[in-house]
């Protein structure tokens, strides 16, 4: 393991896992992985995105800001939004179990 922390994180991909029982990494396989973290950004970060818009529209409009002026604060407000729903929609699609697979991460030796 690695005892820099400052060293940038590496990771390698290959078409087949050299561990005992790992899978072929399959365009089916990948795309099942695809589809459940794009929709799951979809649905949760539109919907975060929305509240906290609406959150910080309506105190702009509450301050008497102009249309600019909520614009900008509605795109601010999904920008915050967006990457710890991000985060946590990987989290939970990396503990995901599929029909025929899981995803196992596994320390480099």
């Amino acid at each position: 393991m690695e005892t820099n922390p400052y060293k940038a994180p590496t990771a390698a991909v290959a078409d087949v896992v050299a561990t005992p029982g790992g899978l072929e990494v399959t365009w089916g396989r990948a795309v099942k992985v695809w589809w459940s973290l794009t929709w799951r950004l979809m649905l949760f970060g539109g919907l975060a995105g929305f509240v906290l818009g609406a959150i910080f529209g309506a105190i702009g409009g509450a301050a008497g800001a102009g249309r600019d002026t909520l614009a900008l604060l509605g795109n601010l407000a999904g920008l915050m939004v967006t990457i710890p729903v991000g985060m946590w929609v990987v989290r939970n699609v990396l503990r995901k179990s599929w029909s025929d697979f899981e995803i196992a991460l596994i320390e480099r030796r």
